[in-house]
């Protein structure tokens, strides 16, 4: 149970509105990519360090939750930067150690994770979040729609552009990664940040609604069937579990589920076809075909190189000797896991998924005690997204509010203990 005394009200306010500002990041990174051009490290992630630092001294140590993913959060950020430090890359050596713990990735999901376990949150900015979560997928819908009958950059990075130009996707309507809002903060952001975020609305209009939210769910899919990416449109089913537990009875909405994504699928396939999509096409060249291969690559790649530093791994995420191995026939060992191992060798990748694990593992307790599973589905789907793509930081604006909410239906649950 989190108690607040007046000295840290103040904090507790700006972490409101740090929050209303995260649903709102697509747009504030638009903004600033074409303004100051800080980014999304520097705009929320040094804050909420900040906001995390002077949490710790209004409260000081003896009075803060420091759950066990927080220390192994702050191992793994340590073996992270002894190999920046080792390589002499990043921004240990030009800016310091200071600029480096503001700006490191594994630090920023310490604060944030630090910051919502202190911090009790209110139903009303829980409830203004759910709007504005709902806002987003609406939003995200149009401009799928736009970049679909339009032009597939719209309102995307010019540099994303610069990379599907690169592998001859900018003008192949069937591979182009269309990133609806989301290019701005993350390029990843629609499957790392968009997903979460459905997963968290279906969550609590479960919960608190009783409901299961079909179209917002319907629209989500639509932004993710046109996105392209497929380790995405699988994720959305992950995004939409928590709709399973609707009323408690899990196996009978698993059946209604699976006529239901039949439904959802036949109906998304008349939409596509409404707005210029050849169907049979887009099955055939880009759900069955043989891109897969780079996945087949990346085991190959992996165990030829992999033994020459299995313990600690080399510190970088592409090597030389991997480039050449490469050949051009993929960008990356293109399995996280895999890519994880090889960069950071069998202590680093123990530490990662020790921290990654302990989180999931403080979700689904979470979900358990109270029955809100946005949190935790949302989370799975980073766990997911790592079998088919490389991205090891947990901390976008989606798995933020991920955190957020689990904290507040615990927080509730404890009040309610305490009652009874």
């Amino acid at each position: 149970m989190v108690i607040e005394n007046s000295n840290i009200y103040s904090i507790r306010f700006w972490v409101h509105w740090y929050f209303f500002a995260l649903v709102l990041a697509p747009f504030v990174c638009f903004v600033d990519y074409y303004t100051l051009d800080q980014g999304w490290d520097k705009i929320y992630g040094a804050s909420i360090v900040l906001l995390g630092v002077l949490l710790l001294l209004a409260k000081g140590s003896g009075n803060v939750v420091f759950r066990n993913y927080l220390i192994a959060g702050i191992i793994l950020a340590a073996y992270y930067t002894i190999w920046d430090i080792t390589l002499w890359q990043g921004t240990v050596e030009r800016k310091g150690i200071f600029y480096e713990f503001l700006l490191h990735r594994t630090i920023h999901a310490v604060a944030i994770l630090f910051v919502v376990d202190n911090l009790l949150f209110s139903k009303k900015l829980i409830e203004t979040l759910v709007l504005m979560i709902k806002g987003t997928i609406v939003v995200a819908a149009v401009f799928s729609m736009i970049q679909v009958v339009y032009d597939p950059f719209f309102f995307t990075p010019d540099i994303f552009e610069e990379i599907m130009s690169r592998y001859s996707w900018g003008s192949n309507t069937l591979h182009v990664r269309r990133l609806s809002i989301f290019g701005f903060s993350n390029l990843n952001d629609i499957g790392l940040s968009f997903l979460p975020i459905v997963a968290v609305m279906t969550g609590y209009e479960v919960k608190e609604k009783d409901r299961i939210p079909v179209l917002m769910l319907v629209l989500a899919f639509f932004v993710v069937v046109v996105n392209n990416s497929r380790y995405i449109q699988l994720g959305f089913f992950i995004a939409a579990a928590p709709a399973l537990y609707y009323r408690g009875r899990l196996l009978r909405n698993s059946l209604v589920a699976l006529l239901g994504m039949v439904a959802l699928v036949l109906f998304m396939g008349l939409v596509l076809k409404a707005i210029g999509y050849d169907v049979g096409l887009y099955i055939d060249e880009r759900l069955l075909d043989d891109s897969g291969g780079s996945r087949i690559l990346a085991f190959e790649i992996f165990s030829r190189f992999f033994p020459d530093n299995p313990i600690f791994g080399t510190g970088q995420h592409l090597t030389q000797e991997i480039l050449v191995a490469l050949a051009g026939r993929s960008s990356q060992i293109h399995v996280g896991y895999l890519s994880h191992l090889y960069s950071f060798g069998i202590v680093g990748t123990f530490l990662a998924l020790a921290f990654w694990i302990l989180i999931a593992f403080r979700l689904w307790k979470v979900a358990k005690r109270t029955g809100f599973w946005g949190s935790y589905y949302g989370f799975m789907v980073f766990l997911w997204a790592n079998v088919t793509m490389v991205f090891y930081w947990v901390f976008t604006f989606g798995l933020a509010l991920c955190y957020l909410f689990a904290s507040y239906y615990a927080s509730k649950e404890d009040e309610k203990s305490l009652k009874e």
